[in-house]
Order: C-alpha cells, then structure tokens, then sequence
C-alpha cells in the first residue's frame, strides 16, 4: 500500500475580502462598492493546474511482489536512461525523471518464489508503467518475437497500435478472470491501478493465471488458470482455447496469504518464537498437515511445526541454524476449490539474513479454514513432483566440435508402499499417455522409467513391453527433431498440468488408493523449447581469459586451488545460480569428480570457486565447468563447457565422434545406470536445498546430452 499526501490549495483572496480590507483601510468609497443590504457575486476559485508527471513509476508484480527486483530502462534508441533501479518490497519503483526519446522500453528482473527472471513492459510518457507477466505478454503478442528480445541492442518498442491490439486480444481472452476479480473488462495492463500483494484487483487477476511464453514458429503465449481450468494458446491475432474459473473463486480471500507468510516469517526469528504456543509455527500450521523431511514423514500439525523448527535451527543438512531468514511472499499455484476447504499449491522460498533466496521445498500447499489461511505442507500423500530441463554442451577448446543440446522432463514419484506402476498421462483430447514408472528395488527413493529396452533412452508406454534401467531413474529424454517438439506441443496446448494413475500391480491394470485417490493432478515446471528454440535460450559465454584458464587447469592428487570465471549472456541478465567444476561426466554431488562448487547470485557475471583434487588432474584432461540454475518458470537450465585438449578434435569430451546432428555413440563414464550409448548419470549443479530435499539422485541422462545430464530439481 501507498500513502498519498495531499494537494495544498493556496489560498487566495476574493473579491468580499478586498472589499473589506478596502473599507477598514480608510480609501474612498466608489461605486464598485457593494451596498449595504446587499449581497455580493459569488466567488469563482480556478483548480490549480494539474502537473504532468516527469518521473517514471508504477509497479513490477507476478501477483506477488518481485523479490530483490531491479528494473532497467531503455529508449527508442537503446540509450539507458535508467538502470540498476531498486524495486521496492511492494513492487512500485520510481525510475526517476524520465528523459531521451520515447517510447521506453522496461525490464524488471527478480525473484518470483524461488525463481529468477525478468518481465518487460512499454511505457508511451512519462506516468504509470506497470510491468507484469501481462504486459510481458502484450509485448509477445505485438511484436511476433520472445519478450527479452526488446532489450536487445537494435531493437525497437511495439507500437502503440500494435500493443493496443495485443491488450484487446488478451483482455478478450481473460473475461471471465477481470470479472471474477472485480476489475473493468478494459483493464488497462500497463497503467491501470496495481497493489502488489495485496491480492485483489489487478494483482488477483495476476494470481489468477500463470502467463508464459515461448517461441514455435514464431512466439506465442500460454495461459493457464490457477483458480479455474483450461488452457489459452496466442499468437499474433489469434487466440485457441478457452478458460473458465472455478465456482467460488472469486469469493476466495487470496488476501491473507501475505498475513500467513509474514506471521510465519515471524515465528521463525528465533527458537523461542517458533516453539510459542500463542504465535509460533503451530499456531499456523493445519492440524491435519503433513510433511516429508530428511526421508521421513511428518503427520499432523504438532509433527509438522516442531520439524520446521528443527530445520529452522539446524539448517539445511546441518549447515547451521538459519534464525531470521524471512519467507518470500508466495507464489500461487494451483488451487483446488471442489473440497470442503480450499487448498492451493505456494512457492516456499525463503530470504536469508545475507540476502541470498533458496527453494525449501517444492509441492507446498496451504489450506483455509476456519477464516484464515493455515500452512498444509506437502499438498499429495505421494511426493510427486514434475519438471522441464534443457542443458546445452559446448567444447571451449574446439570450435569444431558440433554444440550439443538435449531436453528433458522429469516425473519424480516417491516410491510408496502398495504402489507398482505409476502412468503419467496429459490432459490433451486423446489423455495421451507421457511415461509410465515402475519400481526397480524395494529400497529405492522413487519410481524408474519403463524404457523400450532397458537400455536405451526411448520411454516405453507399454506397460507389457519394455525394462528397468536402474533405480531411482526419474529423467524421460525428449527426443530430438518433430517426435520431441509434438510432445512439446502437446503441453503448449493442452496445458502443463499432467494425471498421475497409480496401480498396485507392475502390469498397470489394479488401481491403487492411496489417501481416497487413484490419480493425481500435478503440475510440469517449466517446459522445454521446441528443436529449433534450443539455440536461442540464454546459455551464456566464456570469456577468452576463462576459456584460456579452463584448458589449462591442472592440479595434483589432493590438491587445493581455486577458478576464476566469466561470462556474458546477450542482455546482461541471468538467472544462473551455481557454478560447478567436474573431471568427470558422472558429477553427481559429493563424488569425488565434481571438485568444485559455488553459489552465485542471479545478475553476477564473475566468480572464483575453491576446488579440491581427488586425483591428479592434468591441463589436456577431462574438465567440465558448468552454470546452473532456474528459469523465471522453473525450468532447470545447465549450460556446460568442456576442456579436453588432449582428445581429437571434433570429438565432444568424454564421448565418441558426434555426426553433425547426430547422437553421440559412446557414452564416457556411463554413471548410475548409464550405458555406452548415453552419456553418464546426472551431474550439474544440484544444488537447491530442501527440507525434504532428494538432490543429486536422479539417473540417467538424456541421450543426446553431453557427458553431464541435466541437474534433478530439490524437493
């Protein structure tokens, strides 16, 4: 909320006053003189002369407020007329005065939950310019191209009748979503009043549907809702599909979410204000809740908030207790409203005392009831949690060496007792059937991947034909070429939100029940491009000086050192977190390959990581340096370069020949159930923690990946 002062009028004198100073300061009486017994002509007083506003403000919100958000202005030029601009904790900025040759062209970039990324928007004047995943789609819409190319070098602003055009087809779209939320059908997007947080208005229409785009044959918009059900695919001019909201939706009090989040940032300040029977954790927590921590199950609210407690003053595996990190305001997802209370999925991300945000857990939920909004925990009695990776490998040393990219989607199921085989369908007309997982051992953490030939990366769905891997082998590869991008369609259109079916024999025939239910709804973080996209995404490069270091990096058994780098993505912007240094493509953390591993900060674009040598490692061997993290949607990103002098050129490090567009035909270290034709176990940079994190145990690596596959998402 934002406090206006108010106007002072000046006060000025009217003609009574004049007339009376006339008569008590002695001057001569005239005509112009009123008569007694009569009255005067009524006082006309002009408003004061409205001022056109010279400074650039408004507000950057997902629904929620971005967190540690700055914000960058561009004019018609591409000179910077603002930078670096601090995006305050209710999401309005001032860009101050606003100056070169409009229109402007926006880009506000922070964190959404866990997620790093940027929204952009157009500002005519100078004035209100939100900026939002709405605005960001208008820009899509008008000019044809992903949203991050309008801060490119050359570039230019849509127009205004272009982005006119692209409001009203959106708006036509989300009818049914401005209704619910109480707002004009002609909402305008970019200068229309936005409270973020405060869930009502323009921001519960913001919390009502999850806006993304993409880029298939040119770019496009999906939306999908959080309170109803559907699925919006836009192009230019053209809109499929339809949204409905759910009934009482819009009677839902989404308000309270930041009340829930803030008392429970409170109850985490110490130890004695989370154990506070008048205010602590379970005094927020739903009695019925329940959680998985550390490979355990916690029931019921008492259970769930003396082991957030616990976590709070241990930290994450012990690293030490984490008193005073606040909770960042929540991300909605999606919300069920078809039970006696609602329940909806949240972001659980927390803020540390030195600034750094870090996932504590995917698949979160909290519940109304009773009149306000209580913390659930873990939304399914199965911990399934669903997600999209691309990761690209580049050969630093060899330009000739063709670049390699692969695309995945991961369905993590939680081993359960009783359950034998789980089928992954989508929610297109025919409810095609994605993957099915079954269990490899009793001791495993989660399903495997039912593949063609146990082998191979190709996923079978046949449940009668086909083998196990290994376990815990959760990564279904997207194949290359059109077979890959239908299956990317698909979820473009028909929505991200796929069925898990549970049955309790290997042949997938029985139905399971576990907690009353037979099928899950989950939702996929994130989706991959379709082939042609793949080169576009923000995958970052070296600079000549870190190349150069990278080759010739050598270490003794044992010994200690460290590696400076840098990089530089095409707008200045990412949302990379990690870095990793590995001798070996099996670079799962903790083994003795992966000899180097640090945060970063989203934005940074150097860092020097501390290594540790198992073995000897000379300057022509295997090294792999890798920039990992999240897009704004989710999705893991792993850009990975290589350093293998001493291998022939041509030749991807730790692989056999690759054919230009081809597979690679041998696989380096195989990893965890890798084979001569993949290429190793997961490696990358695993490095989100969790309260109930399962990171750096996640299988085999997609076929046409480089020697490390793409990182496993915590949970």
């Amino acid at each position: 909320m934002r406090l206006f002062t108010r106007s002072l009028v000046p006060f000025t004198m009217g003609a009574v006053a004049l007339a009376m100073l006339s008569a008590c300061g002695g001057g001569s009486s005239d005509a112009t003189t009123a008569p007694v017994g009569t009255s005067s002509p009524p006082v006309v007083t002009s408003p004061p002369p409205v001022v056109a506003p010279t400074h650039l403000t408004g507000t950057a919100a997902v629904g929620a407020p971005i967190t540690q958000g700055t914000l960058r202005v561009l004019d018609a030029t591409g000179a910077v007329v603002a930078h670096d601009v601090a995006i305050n904790a209710d999401g309005t900025y001032d860009a101050g005065a606003l100056t070169g040759t409009g229109p402007w062209r926006i880009e506000a970039c922070g964190y959404t939950g866990a997620n790093y990324g940027c929204i952009y928007s157009v500002a005519q004047a100078a004035g209100t310019a939100n900026v939002t995943p709405l605005t960001t789609a208008m820009i899509t819409l008008a000019t044809g191209q992903t949203p991050d190319t309008l801060m490119a070098d050359g570039a230019n602003a849509p127009s205004t009748t272009a982005l006119n055009a692209a409001q009203t087809q959106l708006q036509t779209g989300l009818a049914g979503t401005l209704t619910d939320a109480g707002v004009a059908a002609n909402l305008d997007f970019t200068t229309g009043t936005l409270a973020a947080g405060t869930r009502s208005g323009y921001d519960r229409v913001l919390d009502a549907v999850n806006v993304t785009t993409g880029s298939d044959a040119g770019a496009f918009v999906q939306v999908t809702p959080r309170l109803g059900d559907g699925n919006l695919y836009l192009t230019t001019g053209s809109t499929t599909g339809t949204i409905t909201s759910a009934a009482g939706a819009s009677a839902l009090p989404l308000g309270g979410l930041e009340t829930l989040f803030t008392k429970m940032s409170a109850a985490v300040a110490s130890s004695s204000a989370c154990s506070d029977p008048n205010s602590g954790l379970s005094t927020l927590v739903a009695s019925d809740a329940r959680m998985n921590m550390g490979g355990g199950g916690l029931q019921g609210g008492t259970q769930v908030s003396a082991g957030l407690c616990q976590f709070f003053g241990q930290g994450d595996g012990g690293s030490g207790a984490i008193w005073g990190s606040k909770l960042v305001s929540p991300a909605l997802g999606h919300c069920d409203l078809t039970g006696t209370d609602p329940v909806c999925a949240v972001s659980f991300a927390l803020q540390g005392t030195d600034g750094s945000v870090d996932n504590v857990g995917d698949g979160m939920g909290v519940v109304y009831r009773g009149g306000r909004w209580q913390f659930y925990g873990d939304l399914l009695p199965i911990a399934i949690n669903a997600n999209a990776a691309v990761q690209r490998g580049v050969r630093v040393d060899d330009p000739t060496t063709p670049i390699q990219y692969a695309r995945a989607l991961q369905f993590d199921i939680a081993r359960t007792d009783g359950v034998a085989c789980a089928v992954v369908k989508s929610r297109d007309d025919a409810h095609s059937t994605v993957a099915i997982y079954k269990v490899y051992s009793p001791d495993g953490e989660r399903m495997s991947l039912w593949t063609a030939d146990g082998v191979s990366n190709t996923a079978s769905i046949d449940p009668a034909v086909g083998a196990l891997r290994g376990s815990d082998d959760t990564w279904m590869p997207v194949p290359t070429g059109t077979a890959g991008d239908d299956l990317i369609r698909t979820f473009y259109r028909a929505g991200r939100t796929v069925d898990v079916a549970i049955y309790s024999d290997a042949a997938c025939t029985t139905a399971a029940v576990v907690d009353g239910k037979s099928s899950f709804g989950v939702d996929v973080a994130g989706m991959p491009p379709v082939d042609s996209a793949l080169a576009g995404l923000p995958w970052g490069a070296l600079t000549a000086d870190t190349v150069t270091a990278l080759e010739n990096l050598a270490l003794d058994a044992g010994a200690t050192g460290s590696f400076a780098a840098t990089w530089t993505f095409a707008d200045g912007v990412t949302g990379f977190e990690q870095n990793t240094l590995c001798t070996a493509g099996s670079c799962e953390d903790g083994s003795v390959v992966r000899i180097g591993d640090s945060r970063v900060r989203p934005g940074v674009l150097t860092n020097t990581t501390a290594l540790h040598a198992g073995g000897a490692l000379a300057a022509g061997d295997f090294k792999m340096f890798i920039l990992g993290g999240r897009d704004a949607t989710g999705m893991n990103i792993e850009s990975s370069f290589f350093s293998c002098t001493a291998t022939p050129a041509g030749q991807m490090c730790g692989q056999g020949q690759a054919p230009i567009g081809g597979t690679p035909t041998q696989g380096g270290d195989g990893g965890n159930g890798g084979t001569s034709n993949q290429g190793g176990e997961t490696g990358g940079a695993c490095n989100t923690a969790g309260v109930n994190s399962t990171c750096g145990n996640s299988g085999t690596a997609p076929t046409t990946t480089t020697a490390s596959a793409t990182r496993k998402r915590s949970h």
